[in-house]
């Protein structure tokens, strides 16, 4: 959803809601210590306990650890929306946050693939899943970030391959404005939601600490960004209605008393003009 409907809210140049940035942070720094928690037991246990109770650890929380891998796409698409919108408004007030989350993320990601690599309990099997798992999150998150990135430049810097970001932002730039590029988009999400739901567990490890964050994050969907029958805006739309305004605009200072006290009008006459034309050619 972020990725699709992203370039729409840079659009509208309005930041996101103060209580979707306080709910995001506080959720999931919230679901950043359950993990800790969970992966401090495993090393208490690795210290004192015997390697069956370090089997059960990992028959327990292999859904727990694929949460990690998967959840971090949101953190970086999330933080790569908010450097766009900090850039667009020229402010400085959703990228800390948003980027905060996203390192915090990473660290507790390592810890993850330290425990892939270096851990003791896990069987062969659990390993060449978790590992499947962090290529596919990879490359499909690269995938929607690169198509954020053919409307604006910040999501390469949240990429894990720019380079294959960038190509597939090229891709992207290719197809037309409008149906053609939305169903990619969508076609893109499906694909991702059947991978994910084959490489991982059936049943979340924190579904109510998942839920909140979640839930936060959809608070920067504010509702003027559906139309009247309950869908989103596409990108193409909400150009169309800001050119409707603009010309509105441009009608309103046309039959006002001054024609100069208008801020569109004095810009739209200096462009027709013919040596502001000469100039620009």
């Amino acid at each position: 959803m972020l990725a699709h409907y992203g370039p729409g809210l840079l659009y509208d140049r309005n930041l996101l809601p103060a209580e979707a940035m306080t709910g995001y942070w506080t959720a999931s720094r919230h679901r950043f210590d359950l993990w800790h928690h969970a992966i401090g037991r495993y090393r208490r246990i690795e210290k004192t306990a015997p390697a069956a109770l370090l089997r059960q650890w990992w028959q327990e929380h292999v859904p727990m650890l694929e949460e990690v891998l998967v959840s971090e796409t949101l953190t970086r698409v999330y933080a790569a929306l908010g450097a766009g919108l900090d850039r667009q408004c020229e402010q400085s007030e959703l990228k800390p946050v948003l980027h905060s989350v996203h390192v915090t993320h990473i660290e507790v990601r390592n810890r993850v693939l330290q425990l892939m690599v270096y851990g003791r309990g896990s069987s062969i099997d659990q390993a060449v899943r978790l590992n499947r798992l962090r290529t596919e999150v990879e490359r499909w998150t690269d995938v929607l970030l690169g198509a954020m990135a053919a409307v604006f430049p910040e999501p390469l810097e949240y990429a894990f391959n720019q380079r294959r970001a960038a190509a597939h932002g090229k891709d992207v730039r290719s197809l037309p404005i409008g149906a053609a590029r939305d169903t990619a988009n969508w076609l893109a999400a499906a694909t991702l939601r059947s991978v994910l739901e084959r490489r991982t567990s059936p049943h979340p490890a924190l579904p109510d600490a998942n839920r909140q964050v979640a839930r936060a994050v959809m608070l920067c969907l504010r509702p003027d960004l559906f139309d009247s029958v309950g869908l989103m805006k596409s990108l193409w739309l909400k150009r169309m209605q800001a050119g409707v305004e603009q010309a509105d605009r441009v009608l309103e200072e046309m039959t006002a008393p001054e024609l100069n006290s208008g801020s569109i009008l004095g810009g739209y006459e200096a462009v027709r003009s013919s040596d502001t034309l000469r100039r620009l050619l």
